[in-house]
């Protein structure tokens, strides 16, 4: 019975964000969430597209060749693509030879079933290749609604981008649209007109100029990689190099692909990317992906995580220090999202909690705690805490970013309360643990770090950090997580003014004392220390059962003055 509630209140907040975004005028694309028999049966290896890209026309045309495993029995197997395209054929190899025969296949919504003639059984190697054309999706609010953007350069010039992370990679080529299913490479090979440069993930692998005035450019990814970066960006780029020496040697280049006009603008932002390459292999370990790239795309859009070819589109815009915020965010990605990836979209808090911590952490790191306390209450503001952080049941991506009814002005906390989060984890377990266990999430083993390829495939969940945290700190960390995590209500810590004490014979000092407890949802166990500024000095109250308290002589204590523990305010 439990299970099927649990599936019928799913299925009613799928409906509700189909009609919000109904309401917005634009078709549901839903990417996520319970993962259907026919895609669980098989384990995608690789994607290799090739697409004819018309600006003119504002189409695509091309070829979409998957290779997977299947891992349960089947005959009939579920690939995701958008309706606006037209699939003109699907067809698998045959025999020894290069030849393609037909295979059985239905068009149902936004989906593609697929079936063999004999039954696939457990390790046989599959391979599907579907031909497929037309205009596709234009995103209305991009990045956060995704799909294509067909606009204009300042000289006049195409320029075109994709971006999918919350509405799938469907919306580019027929996919496993589920974030539970990393390809190890992905190959592109993009045909767009003189004198458009397209980019892509990974290494490039040449150009071929054609007799019809386009280019096909020839791009491999050979790390995991999650859906949505597969994509392209195409303008007149100029392109800017340099290098960069790794932490464990490394020598990696960086590549910017710029708008003509911003060119002279590179050399300074390239600057800026290799104090951040030095933050995070700080903090982190080495740069994921040294084996092919570091890479930046200038874009029509704000930004987004692409792995090995960071989508920015921040003008140029920084702070007194310099630094750019948004290449900031979007380049520790490459870690928490990229290299780390949640399996589904309840954990991706994993990601951008992670991630906006780094932001904040990023201010300790250049001005001391003082600024990296301030960025941490700045973010207490913004609070909503009306979904859980990290919800057991399996989400959308929609589920997770934007939640009714304020539809578009909702993060659903994954941001500024995942980062809160590990801000009082830290303070929890102390520095020398907490980074431990960070570093840990990033790579679990030094074996992982010293992969030069980055091949390790990080699919992770809640309980993994959970897991992590309480092997580096020796402590039950089961309450912090159930409290802060898997409900949205914050604890309170009510106050009481205790009795004071005067000594009988005169001349002593007053004794006072205050009382601590917190009140949690439903009563949850929350053993949280609070630190309490006593007559000048802090000091840490421990609160066994959620109780503590304090004794001062002049003036009244101070509680929790660097706004360490998330609570109600």
């Amino acid at each position: 019975m439990k299970s099927t509630l649990q599936s019928l209140l799913l299925v009613f907040a799928a409906v509700l964000s189909s009609f919000a975004q109904r309401e917005l005028g634009v078709r549901p694309t839903n990417t996520g969430g319970p993962l259907m028999f026919e895609q669980a049966v098989f384990d995608v290896h690789s994607y290799d597209l090739t697409l004819k890209v018309d600006p003119k026309t504002k189409s695509i045309s091309g070829k979409s060749v998957m290779t997977a495993k299947i891992v349960i029995p089947t005959n009939v197997i579920v690939l995701d693509l958008d309706e606006p395209y037209t699939v003109e054929r699907i067809a698998e190899p045959y025999g020894l030879d290069t030849a393609m025969r037909d295979l059985k296949w239905q068009r149902r919504a936004g989906q593609l079933w697929i079936w063999f003639r004999m039954t696939k059984q457990v390790n046989d190697e599959i391979t599907i290749e579907t031909t497929y054309s037309g205009v596709p999706r234009v995103a209305p609010k991009p990045p956060w609604i995704g799909g294509f953007m067909w606009e204009k350069t300042p000289s006049g010039a195409d320029w075109i981008s994709v971006a999918l992370q919350n509405d799938g990679a469907d919306l580019l080529f027929p996919c496993k649209d589920h974030p539970s299913d990393k390809p190890a490479m992905a190959t592109m090979h993009i045909t767009v007109p003189d004198p458009l440069i397209a980019t892509g993930p990974g290494k490039f692998e040449g150009v071929k100029k054609n007799s019809d005035g386009t280019s096909t450019y020839n791009w491999r990814m050979t790390n995991p990689i999650a859906n949505y970066s597969i994509v392209f960006n195409a303008a007149p780029y100029k392109i800017v190099q340099d290098k960069y020496k790794s932490i464990d040697g490394t020598m990696m280049p960086i590549y910017f692909y710029v708008l003509p006009e911003d060119e002279s603008k590179a050399a300074g932002l390239i600057v800026e990317q290799k104090k951040y390459l030095a933050y995070y292999e700080k903090y982190l370990g080495p740069y994921p992906f040294r084996s092919q790239k570091v890479g930046i795309v200038e874009t029509p859009h704000l930004g987004m995580e692409h792995s090995t070819d960071i989508a920015y589109g921040n003008k140029f815009k920084s702070d007194a220090d310099g630094t750019d915020g948004l290449l900031l965010h979007e380049f520790g990605h490459e870690y928490w999202a990229n290299l780390v990836t949640a399996s589904d979209w309840r954990d991706f808090w994993i990601h951008e909690g992670f991630q906006s911590y780094m932001d904040s952490l990023y201010q300790e790191h250049l001005h001391g705690k003082e600024a990296y306390f301030k960025s941490m209450q700045g973010r207490v503001k913004g609070l909503r805490n009306k979904q859980a952080v990290a919800p057991r049941e399996p989400k959308i991506a929609y589920q997770v970013y934007m939640s009714e009814p304020d539809y578009l002005n909702s993060d659903g906390d994954i941001y500024g309360k995942g980062s809160l989060v590990l801000h009082a984890l830290r303070y929890l377990i102390g520095d020398d643990a907490f980074f431990r266990a960070l570093h840990r999430m990033a790579y679990p083993t030094k074996a992982m770090e010293k992969l030069t390829d980055g091949r390790q495939e990080r699919l992770v969940n809640t309980d993994d950090f959970l897991t992590i945290a309480e092997e580096e700190s020796k402590m039950d960390l089961d309450w912090f997580f159930e409290l802060y995590l898997r409900q949205p209500k914050l604890p309170k810590l009510v106050v009481q003014e205790g009795s004071c004490q005067t000594p009988m014979t005169g001349g002593g000092t007053t004794k006072c004392f205050i009382l601590f407890r917190w009140e949690t949802p439903n009563g949850m166990q929350f053993p949280m220390p609070i630190d309490v500024v006593v007559d000048g000095k802090s000091q840490r109250v421990e609160m066994k059962d959620g109780k503590g308290q304090v004794e001062y002589r002049q003036s009244k204590p101070v509680v929790d003055p660097n706004g360490w523990v998330l609570k109600t305010q």
